[in-house]
């Protein structure tokens, strides 16, 4: 299999981008404080604008807790009672740089048996993950999961020189919920290394609310088809688009953009230390949006260049960042749309001229207050 690492979170947004096209109301930075039932019927749902301080109030049918590990935290404050519950699994990986020029994920069995990985992300390495059983979603890398990680890779390729600590770039840690009955205290070892990541959804049939508990990315379509199917069988009429509106563009824009592409000689213009070739990164990221871009690129031939030394992220994806990803702090660009943070170390974007431009292109006034925010100072 090839694989070219594009991180979970860029294409939860754009899945998100694309539901946005049509006519779904996505909000970001805006928490949920409490929902409760009203006389009528009606949900009624307090949020809280976490950049301002701003409260309102949403009024909804139906309710469809998709907070993933923190669904039973978002169901205690509305004091809803479910038939399941979420324990926490922590996985923590390493990007550090490339350790092997195979363009294939490289599969392995960790010291303690469970699945261990390098996935190739460009001129970096992805490597982990770890499996460790946490009380909360809130957790981060420590000592013991980095000489883990470590040991492990090292044991298992024959690598020129063993990778330590100062070779780790950048770092990534979240938690996996995992799925057990409310009553289950799973307290055993061998039970909870056996526990599945399959999803489930419980359904308060009476107050019309949802909550889907555990489950993975790679399922999420089949999971939304599934609540669809719940939604409508509490009442609520869902429209169905005439085609699908999620997945790769049709075959004619596709061809379309290749043709463009062809005619401008893009793959010409790309960058020594690029991992691959500008119509497929173009396309593999953005699809029918793409073409816009060869635009700015076809005023400007300068707008394929890195924003940073190293990286395959060019210049005329700022303009893209700026009008549609719904970009709100620094660490968002980096992090979240960019994947920079991931693959440069953070004093090498401090002092890098191309990440202090796309501050100011895509904040303006504001760009002092956020670049402080994430480098602190």
């Amino acid at each position: 299999m090839h694989f070219l690492y594009d991180n979970d979170a860029r294409f939860v947004f754009n899945f998100i981008r694309s539901a946005i096209n049509y006519n779904c109301n996505a909000v970001n930075y805006v928490e949920s404080l409490r929902s409760v039932r009203n006389t009528q019927g009606e949900w009624q749902t307090q949020l809280r604008n976490t950049r301002n301080g701003e409260t309102f109030e949403v009024r909804s049918t139906v309710i469809i807790n998709a907070c993933g590990p923190y669904v039973d935290q978002q169901n205690k404050i509305s004091e809803l009672t479910t038939e399941h519950r979420h324990v926490f699994s922590k996985g923590i990986h390493l990007i550090v740089p490339r350790i092997t020029k195979n363009e294939r994920v490289l599969t392995f069995f960790a010291d303690d048996g469970r699945l261990f990985f390098a996935i190739p992300m460009g001129n970096r390495t992805m490597v982990g993950t770890t499996d460790n059983r946490v009380s909360t979603p809130e957790t981060e890398v420590t000592t013991e999961d980095r000489h883990f990680v470590l040991d492990n890779i090292n044991k298992r390729l024959n690598l020129a020189k063993p990778l330590t600590e100062v070779d780790i770039i950048s770092e990534r840690c979240g938690v996996r919920p995992l799925v057990i009955k409310t009553g289950d205290q799973n307290n055993k070892n061998e039970e909870w290394i056996k526990l599945s990541r399959k999803h489930a959804v419980d359904v308060d049939w009476e107050r019309k609310h949802i909550s889907i508990f555990g489950g993975k990315l790679t399922d999420c379509l089949n999971v939304g088809e599934e609540i669809c199917e719940v939604v409508q069988q509490l009442g609520t009429h869902l429209p169905y688009p005439k085609r699908k509106w999620y997945g790769e563009p049709h075959e004619a824009i596709r061809d379309e953009y290749l043709h463009q592409v062809h005619l401008m000689g893009l793959d010409e213009l790309t960058s020594a230390g690029a991992s691959e070739v500008l119509s497929k990164r173009l396309w593999r990221r953005y699809g029918a949006q793409a073409i816009g871009l060869l635009e700015n690129i076809r005023e400007n031939p300068d707008m394929v260049e890195p924003l940073i030394e190293g990286s395959d992220y060019i210049r005329c994806e700022l303009t893209q960042a700026t009008r549609r990803e719904m970009i709100v702090t620094l660490e968002d660009f980096l992090r979240r749309r960019s994947k920079l943070a991931l693959v440069a170390r953070h004093e090498d974007l401090k002092n890098s001229q191309g990440i202090k431009d796309a501050c100011e292109i895509l904040f303006g006034e504001d760009a002092p207050e956020r670049w402080s925010e994430y480098f602190g100072e």
